[in-house]
């Protein structure tokens, strides 16, 4: 039975709630506690991979551009109309088009992809070793002091 505000304290029990009330508001507490499905190994970043490093830098500049280029049109518009909900507005239209401007992977964003080295290849060419040795040049040894 649902639980009533006008009911006793005592049947309230201040957060304590019917076990059948719960599973049913939210199922995944009624179902078993067994981890939650992971992907596939090689397929969790393919989605999120398609932007490469030249795009993520130009789409952040490009956010820049837009943001400040919307705020400064929404303050000229604000001033001019003397009305500050129409500023607001025309700088939440410049957000909503920044938005939809840099946020998903259009393929512009992929001009300059990653050549990535397959697994197979990678084993023929082992990492190079660092060796524990310090490198010494010929030049003077540098002091901390000034002389």
């Amino acid at each position: 039975s649902p639980l009533h505000l006008d009911a006793p304290i005592s049947d309230r029990q201040a957060g304590a709630a019917n076990p059948r009330q719960i599973s049913l508001l939210s199922p995944s507490l009624s179902r078993s506690s067994s981890p939650p499905a992971t992907p596939a190994r090689g397929t969790a970043g393919k989605a999120a991979s398609k932007m490469d490093w030249q795009g993520q830098k130009s789409a952040e500049m490009l956010m820049q551009v837009l943001l400040v280029a919307s705020a400064v049109a929404a303050f000229l518009v604000g001033y001019a109309m003397a009305d500050f909900q129409l500023m607001l507005l025309v700088y939440a239209g410049g957000v909503v088009l920044t938005a939809l401007v840099t946020v998903p992977n259009w393929p512009f964003f992929n001009r300059h992809p990653l050549k990535w080295l397959d697994a197979a290849e990678a084993d023929r060419h082992p990492r190079p070793q660092i060796s524990s040795a310090p490198a010494t040049t010929g030049g003077k040894k540098k002091t901390g002091k000034n002389k």
